[in-house]
């Protein structure tokens, strides 16, 4: 097995049974970083079991599935179908990762995907333009306006 079928395997089981213990073992433990829509800066591995747990906490029944994958070599590319239960309300969103590994940690990943549906369903009274101007997927995190 390859050090990026390790990966998949270990991101694929996290998807599906979330647990901020298992996040964390996903990266590499002295350099591993992840940046999430709405972060100003990547998070450091010692960050990132504080942030899941945020995450699962504000995402009640959050899981993913592993829809595709590919590597070029250096990074790992995996498209995600999401779906939690946010405001009481089911909601199903794609996530994309670009995943550069050391070994089969992840050294830095990064998620790109459209975080305006749950914003607004965190804030059931903020419109969708005011979704598309906020910067954090969460409350409590960092916001930035890129």
């Amino acid at each position: 097995m390859t050090d990026v079928e390790r990966f998949l395997e270990r991101f694929a089981a996290f998807g599906a049974t979330p647990d901020p213990a298992l996040y964390e073992g996903l990266f590499d433990p002295a350099d591993g970083t992840v940046l999430h829509p709405g972060m100003e800066a990547p998070l450091h591995r010692d960050k990132v079991r504080d942030y899941m747990t945020l995450f699962l906490a504000t995402i009640q029944e959050f899981h993913f599935d592993i829809v595709r994958w590919a590597t070029d070599g250096e990074a790992v590319f995996v498209e995600a179908a999401n779906r939690g239960v946010i405001g009481g309300e089911r909601l199903e969103w794609g996530t994309i990762y670009r995943i550069v590994l050391r070994g089969d940690r992840v050294l830095a990943g990064r998620a790109y995907g459209d975080r305006v549906p749950l914003l607004a369903r965190l804030s059931p009274t903020m419109t969708l333009a005011e979704a598309a101007g906020m910067g954090s997927v969460a409350p409590g995190l960092a916001t930035t306006t890129d």
